[in-house]
């Protein structure tokens, strides 16, 4: 234990540090261990200092901006987004690799003022050649395409924006549109979801039977709080991680089943109804030491599960979500984009409420179309 500590204890058993007038936590206190916690607290807020020190401001004369500066300048300001929380660390690693690949085609050293339509053009045709990516060594598809160009026309918008660039390229209002192959969707077959469900041990159950029922993915599962659930009402009503959007759901009872027996339900509102082994979430990603690190426990257990019954490891456990949305669009195409959590579009979202009540019909009928298991002994 170091003599004089650079972080403190809080009220709630975490250990913590004062930045910038606000206090920013790196652990919680382990009561049976609280020296080696305390280091590795220290540890993850040394990182953070690191990585803080990287993306200090620079100041420079915009009349000698160069291209590298002004990339510089657009990482700072997105740096400081998802400091904030404001972009998760798998959007940062995007704009950041786009940003770098930008400079590195157009030249470090290029006066920013000799950007120009041509040059931005000869980025454009570039990336839509679909180029190797330098970590897979495998050529990109044209969606990771078009959204290395969504990332580029973002940062020029914004360099006008704040007055880098002076005047807006011509050739900016299409340059992100490309004609896109119609999707494949991937999704299991019923048999499939059967020999799934009676293989899967009684937790990966619990998550096979929420993402069908509720169409929620990995990271749902794992921010999904106790008190979003109510078992009494058989019903979950939250703000879907990925876009924000409102939804609402009608348990089956044998998703209320599998919750009462395999769920945290008797914790705290705020407590995470599924955490691992050692108390951390299923599902974290962090940016560190430029290096983007995920961590997925629901999808390395299911993509277990796959390779043990020899299913074909083409699709994830995102599947059981499309695999259930497909069939929800045919029992009632009104309420898919409500199942999804999809914003509404329009101005429809300010002037009418979503028929919840429609979208339950469709998720009981839903049941025996896709998980007939069990609904006799599972009736409350």
């Amino acid at each position: 234990m170091p003599q004089k500590r650079v972080l403190t204890k809080s009220s709630d058993g975490r250990w913590r540090k004062i930045i910038k007038g606000k206090a920013v936590y790196f652990g919680k206190v382990n009561p049976k261990g609280v020296n080696r916690s305390y280091k590795e607290s220290e540890g993850r807020y040394f990182e953070y200092v690191a990585q803080a020190e990287v993306y200090q401001p620079i100041r420079v004369e915009i009349s000698k901006l160069t291209i590298a500066d002004f990339a510089e300048k657009f990482l700072q300001h997105e740096f400081n987004r998802y400091e904030r929380k404001e972009i998760c660390p798998s959007r940062f690693a995007k704009i950041k690799s786009t940003t770098i690949d930008f400079v590195e085609q157009s030249g470090h050293d290029i006066p920013l003022d000799s950007l120009n339509e041509l040059m931005l053009s000869d980025y454009r045709d570039y990336t839509l050649s679909c180029p190797k990516s330098k970590c897979s060594k495998k050529k990109i598809s044209i969606w990771t395409a078009k959204s290395r160009l969504d990332v580029i026309k973002y940062m020029i918008k914004w360099g006008y924006k704040h007055a880098l660039i002076d005047q807006m390229p011509r050739n900016m209002d299409g340059y992100s549109r490309v004609q896109l192959p119609q999707p494949t969707i991937k999704r299991f077959s019923r048999e499939e979801i059967y020999l799934l469900y009676d293989t899967a041990n009684d937790r990966m159950k619990t998550f096979i039977v929420l993402a069908l029922n509720c169409g929620f993915g990995q990271t749902d599962i794992s921010n999904l709080r106790v008190g979003e659930i109510d078992l009494k009402e058989g019903r979950i009503i939250r703000k879907r991680s990925k876009t924000g959007v409102e939804c609402q759901f009608a348990l089956w009872p044998l998703t209320v089943k599998l919750l009462k027996e395999h769920g945290n339900m008797d914790g705290k509102p705020g407590d995470r109804v599924f955490v691992s082994r050692s108390g951390q979430r299923l599902v974290h990603e962090q940016y560190v030491d430029d290096v983007l690190k995920k961590t997925d426990c629901v999808r390395l257990a299911f993509m277990r599960l796959m390779k043990s019954l020899d299913i074909p490891q083409d699709r994830g456990f995102y599947a059981l979500r499309k695999t259930a949305a497909c069939e929800i669009e045919r029992i009632d195409p009104m309420v898919t984009e409500m199942y999804l959590g999809h914003s509404e579009r329009g101005l429809k979202r300010h002037y009418a409420e979503r028929d919840w009540a429609r979208l339950d019909e469709a998720i009981m009928e839903l049941f025996p179309a896709l998980l007939n298991i069990g609904i006799t002994s599972c009736e409350s």
